[in-house]
């Protein structure tokens, strides 16, 4: 009962982020065509676009009213490489990989081409952003980690990531390098090429960003999922893999196993739906694998049914992390933390004995030449309840855990948070007042989620 209460204190204090509205776009200062269904194409703005010499950077940079019509500016120019881009609500850079493709009469060699292309063209993308980042001059990389600390999480991160001005500056650049959005791809089939677009803002940095290559911090869980199926469903992934999404604020977490599979070609329609159903089992069997990986800590043991090419692709997907760095230290002790919370769920404890749990959620993505399986599962957490003072009876209010407070963009204080079971997407009532432990609340399933087709 200790631990579980010192656990706690310990998540708090590790974790401490003030909370951010949930159900909200990555970015409010822009719609990301890849998270819409329809259109796929990039939205254009007639706003006035021009070129200026930004004051906070000192390098070139597109400027208009809106970040919608500098983005779109940015990726009209099809050039491979990183734009800085200013709009009256702050500032961001568009980062843009471009990857040819061999063209062939033979339809699964043309699909395994364009698809590697696709991943390549993310990579480089991300690649590049980083890169432009990190080109910054000491002054502007203070500039920037200045404009970054004022967002109070980012401000208490960085307190733990950085022993000095140097590595503040160094911290700040990597949050917003990997606070990105991607934005959109573009299959140029005239060069024959993919193009792929990456952008980071202020804004998108605060609301999420990946401390390691397999995690995402961020605001709410729909946020994180909403970005990687994004990923998942235009093929910016390698043929498997998996995510875990973790919010800081409440320790709620969800796991994601997710695996890609191409589907072959045949002139015979069934034959052809025959195909397409193996390539997605394939992918289903693989997602799970994944998943089970992600669940116990096995970070290669469940790629041994995998192609050599997809073992690189994966190795090349978790490129430009070191174990040694802050942030990787750092999210290594809050995934400790917030599984050990969780320990008890059985669906858990199903993964961990290599079986897909029940409550888990299979989204499908299926594509004219591929299939993409992406298997969600989000453990329910179980907050501790207060060991009581032996003078003092036991109340509703005595069972708050010692937990600092977080603080809203307001400055107001919330209310206590209820000691109940925790889970993305619901709100359990405040329990009345009692003089004896309240009966523990029945597990509620995790939110249905995307059992489509």
């Amino acid at each position: 009962m200790r631990y579980g209460y010192y656990l706690w204190i310990m998540l708090g204090i590790l974790l401490w982020t003030p909370p951010a509205p949930a159900n909200k776009p990555a970015s409010e200062e822009f719609a990301v065509p890849l998270q819409i269904t329809a259109p796929r194409s990039a939205p254009r703005s007639s706003d006035r676009v021009r070129k200026v010499k930004d004051e906070l950077t000192g390098e070139p940079a597109l400027q208009a009213r809106t970040a919608q019509a500098a983005i779109s500016a940015a990726i009209s120019q099809n050039t491979t490489g990183c734009q800085m881009i200013r709009f009256s609500a702050g500032f961001g850079w568009v980062a843009t990989g471009n990857m040819p493709y061999s063209a062939s009469d033979n339809p699964v060699a043309l699909r395994r081409s364009r698809q590697e292309a696709r991943f390549k063209a993310f990579t480089e993308a991300r690649t590049r952003l980083a890169g432009c980042l990190r080109a910054l001059t000491p002054e502007a990389r203070r500039k920037v980690a200045e404009s970054l600390e004022q967002d109070d999480a980012i401000r208490l991160a960085l307190i733990n990531l950085a022993a000095n001005d140097a590595e503040k500056w160094e911290q700040a650049l990597r949050i917003l390098a990997r606070g990105f959005v991607a934005y959109s791809v573009e299959d140029h089939a005239a060069k024959p090429s993919i193009q792929v677009n990456l952008v980071t803002t202020l804004k998108t940095a605060t609301r999420l960003t990946r401390p390691t290559a397999n995690a995402i911090e961020t605001t709410s869980i729909q946020e994180g999922l909403r970005q990687i199926l994004a990923e998942i469903e235009a093929g910016l992934i390698p043929p498997a893999g998996h995510r875990l999404i973790v919010v800081n604020a409440t320790g709620e977490l969800t796991l994601v196993g997710y695996a890609l599979n191409l589907v072959g070609a045949h002139p015979d329609p069934v034959a052809q739906d025959k195909l397409r159903v193996d390539a997605e089992k394939i992918a289903t069997t693989h997602a799970t694998e994944a998943l089970v990986g992600l669940a116990t800590g096995d970070d290669t043991g469940w790629q041994n049914g995998l192609d050599e090419i997809s073992r690189n692709e994966i190795q090349t997907a978790a490129s430009g992390y070191d174990d040694s760095e802050p942030s990787v230290r750092r999210f290594m002790q809050i995934r400790e933390l917030v599984t050990a919370a969780a320990k008890d769920d059985p669906g858990l404890q199903s993964l961990r004995d290599g079986q897909r749990p029940p409550a888990a959620a299979i989204k499908r993505f299926s594509g004219e030449d591929t299939v993409a399986v992406a298997v969600v599962y989000t453990p329910t957490i179980r907050k501790p309840v207060t060991p009581p003072s032996p003078a003092a009876p036991l109340t509703s209010d005595s069972l708050a855990p010692s937990i600092p407070p977080t603080v809203e963009p307001s400055g107001t204080s919330p209310a206590p948070t209820p000691i109940v079971e925790s889970q993305a997407g619901s709100t359990p009532p405040v329990p009345p007042e009692s003089p004896a432990v309240p009966a523990t609340p029945p597990v509620t399933n995790p939110p249905a989620l995307l059992e489509t087709r």
